[in-house]
């Protein structure tokens, strides 16, 4: 049985969400897969949080002040609102939800112990430094799946 695990991640202050989602793919995801090799994940799938653009702002030019509109959209992008249909965007603690999975809980061990070598997590360390407020990152495993069709 496949084992999953979950990591909710928060770009670091004063980087915007695009940038963000960049370095990630771009630069630390290679750098993972360099250093951890075969250990690697199944998948590593990464779900960016939806935030509404300036389109969308300017759009809501009806429903919103144009100095308040003006300065969100001169401002970083991390100023325009999550996407919400339930809830407040301050219950939205993060700026990615990263879904990894292993062949098992053993290969998921694995992959922790190379992750957690001394060479190795120094230098995911420094590099998630460069995008991540490490300090809000919150990793957890999930059990199986259970998924519903529609007919």
């Amino acid at each position: 049985m496949t084992y999953t695990v979950v990591a909710l991640l928060r770009c670091k202050e004063g980087i915007p969400s695009s940038q963000f989602r960049t370095y990630y793919d771009t630069v630390h995801l290679p750098l993972l897969k360099s250093l951890v090799g075969s250990s690697m994940p199944l998948t590593h799938t990464r779900y960016y949080v939806s935030r509404k653009t300036a389109t969308v702002l300017k759009s809501a030019n009806s429903m919103t002040s144009t100095t308040t509109l003006e300065r969100a959209m001169a401002s970083s992008e991390d100023l325009y609102p999550t996407v919400m249909y339930r809830g407040s965007p301050s219950d939205v603690a993060f700026d990615s939800v990263t879904v990894m999975t292993w062949e098992d809980k053993e290969s998921w061990d694995t992959f922790l112990k190379i992750l957690r070598s001394k060479g190795v997590a120094e230098k995911i360390g420094k590099d998630e430094d460069n995008f991540l407020d490490r300090e809000r990152k919150v990793v957890f495993s999930i059990a199986e799946s259970i998924t519903t069709m529609r007919e």
